[in-house]
Formats: C-alpha cells, sequence, structure tokens
C-alpha cells in the first residue's frame, strides 16, 4: 500500500498537481486500526482541497463524501475470511474483529463519489457485498515500476527459482518452503519481502542452504530481483490482483502457481497452476514444459498496460468529473 502511494503522488506531482498525503500505515493490526479510525480524522486537511482520495477503502471514512475517491483494493476480509492475512490469520478474535472493522468501514467509504476498483474481481466483490451502484464504479489497473524489462542473466548459474511478497498466513510461502524442502531440485530458493512471519518461516527453512531470505528488495533493485530468476513462484491464496505476479512477466519470467489461488482472471490464465510443487521441482521436463510454454510475449505486453502514468491519468479524469460537479 505504500508504495501505491508512492507511486501516485510521485506522478501527480509529475503531472503539476499539488497533493497533501496523511498516511495511515501501521506496522501492526492494532496500529492500522487506531491510524484510520483515530488518527486520519484528526490529521485530515478540511480548507483548500478540491478532491480527497482515499488509495485503500479504510482510509475513505472520514473523508466529505461529495467530493472523494475511495479505492478498493480486495475484498477477501469479507469474501474468504479463512484465507486473511495482515495479522488476523492465525487469531480468530482478531479475524472477527478485523472483518467487523473492514465491513464497517467499507460500508462508509462506499458513499464516496466514485469506487475504484484494482480488478474485475474486486468489482464484482464490491458490487455484491457493499455497493450495488455501479454507475460510481470503475476499474482502473495499478502500475508497475517502467524499470522492469528483460535483461540478461548471469550465465552458468544455478537453477533460481524465487518469490516476493508481504510474508504472511495469506501468501503461503510456507507451502512453497515445505515443498521446495522435500524435492530433489538442485537449485536455489530466493525468498524476497518481510512481514511477520518470517521468523517463522526461517525456522521452517530449517538450515537448508539451498534457501535464501532476501529481506526488503528496493525498488531500484527489482529488475535484478526478478531477472535474476528462472521460474517466479507466486503461492499466494488470494489477491485483489496481484501485482509481483505481473513483475514477474515484464522481465519475462514464467510464473507457477497453486490451482487452487484465487485470482483475477487476467493474472490466471498467464500463469502455469500445479497441484503440488515438490512434483514439479522433482520433474525436470515438468519445468522445461513451464519454460518453453510460457507465452512470454503475451505477457510482456500485458504487463506493458501497467503503467502508473496511465493509472493516474484515469484517476485525474475523475478527480475533473467531481470538480466540475459531475
Amino acid at each position: 500500500m505504500t508504495r501505491i502511494a508512492t507511486e501516485v503522488t510521485k506522478e501527480l506531482k509529475r503531472q503539476g498537481h499539488s497533493v497533501i498525503q496523511v498516511g495511515t500505515n501501521g506496522d501492526s493490526l492494532y496500529s492500522y486500526a487506531y491510524k484510520t479510525a483515530i488518527e486520519a480524522p484528526l490529521r485530515l486537511p478540511r480548507k483548500g482541497i478540491d478532491v480527497y482520495h482515499a488509495l485503500a477503502t479504510l482510509e475513505a471514512m472520514w473523508l466529505p463524501k461529495n467530493k472523494s475517491i475511495a479505492t478498493f483494493l480486495d475484498l477477501f476480509t469479507t469474501t474468504n475470511p479463512e484465507k486473511a492475512g495482515a495479522g488476523m490469520g492465525y487469531n480468530k478474535w482478531k479475524l472477527a474483529a478485523g472483518r467487523l472493522y473492514f465491513k464497517f468501514g467499507s460500508k462508509i467509504a462506499s458513499k464516496c463519489r466514485f469506487l475504484v476498483c484494482i480488478s474485475e474481481k474486486t468489482k464484482k466483490d464490491v458490487l455484491e457485498y457493499v455497493c450495488r451502484d455501479e454507475d460510481k464504479m470503475v476499474v482502473i489497473r495499478l502500475g508497475i515500476s517502467k524499470d522492469l524489462k528483460p535483461m540478461n542473466r548471469i550465465p552458468n548459474r544455478r537453477f533460481r527459482i524465487g518469490t516476493l511478497s508481504q510474508l504472511d498466513k495469506r501468501k503461503r510461502v510456507d507451502l512453497l518452503i515445505n515443498q521446495f524442502k522435500v524435492s530433489k531440485i538442485d537449485a536455489e530458493l530466493v525468498i524476497a519481502g518481510m512481514g511477520q512471519d518470517r521468523e517463522i518461516l526461517e525456522k521452517l527453512a530449517d538450515g537448508d542452504d539451498r534457501i535464501k531470505f532476501l529481506g526488503l528488495v528496493p525498488e531500484n533493485e527489482l529488475a535484478d530481483f526478478y531477472n535474476s530468476l528462472d521460474l517466479f513462484c507466486f503461492p499466494t491464496g488470494i489477491e485483489g490482483y496481484g501485482l509481483p505476479a505481473v513483475e514477474a512477466m515484464a522481465c519475462r519470467k514464467p510464473v507457477v502457481v497453486f490451482n487452487d489461488a484465487i485470482l483475477p482472471d487476467e493474472i490466471w490464465t498467464r500463469c502455469f497452476s500445479i497441484e503440488n510443487l515438490t512434483d514439479l521441482f522433482n520433474n525436470p521436463n515438468k519445468i522445461d514444459t513451464v519454460l518453453r510454454a510460457t507465452d512470454y510475449e503475451d505477457n510482456l505486453r500485458f504487463a506493458g498496460e501497467h503503467r502508473w502514468d496511465r493509472c493516474v491519468s484515469q484517476y485525474v479524469d475523475l478527480y475533473e468529473r467531481i470538480v466540475k460537479g459531475e
């Protein structure tokens, strides 16, 4: 969410717009609830603002509804709570409280002038569970870094499998680690990202020297990370969109997901779905099939549609409609 806010703000300023940021990111479930429920209304500027835009649902609760936009990234706290992460997945009381708070906040956010959904899947969920007014809904894809492009891989390196995500229950990196550990593949598994489950996952790796934890990969090093891989694994249980898969496609990498993953169709159809990764890792012919059968050119074209300038220009169209009172 922080990266989205950074990129949108940067592009808005590049296009000549004045932007005031009011951050509500918290490093825990409790701090995020406090910041969105208590701190946000106290910090929200009230004068000289033409349009308010919340880049996450709960941040829209305190906005003046007639001149605001709420972005819905996902709705799986409502649709698939059993797959929830963000600190809720391991505790039924946190999950119950989180679901109630999100449902409450979503209903308030739905009163904004426009509701932006990042995928058709998210729009469908919002229509079913939050708001029936389709006229106020717009699907706008997020962007990816323009630096993400194919580069020559360093030759004679060990076969490299990688993943990048928030390290929490929803992302199911534990399944990837477990199924990699019992495989006999001569390869390296690199895990990028941070999150509250990192310590758990490191213990799960149990000293397997084939498994490396990279921590947070800076934006300017993402292209190097993706291009160092031979195969990108995206073991997530559910996504509102799934930008890491798109980023890997932009670097001409094949993407593998579990066959029970819940993803937007435009992502799902460009990935290879696997029931068990151990079977894949232990079978060079299956890996070769994935590498050869990937439609790299179509994936590159698709990834190229995810541009921050295009995303923000679509936002600006909505801002102008609000200013004009449409």
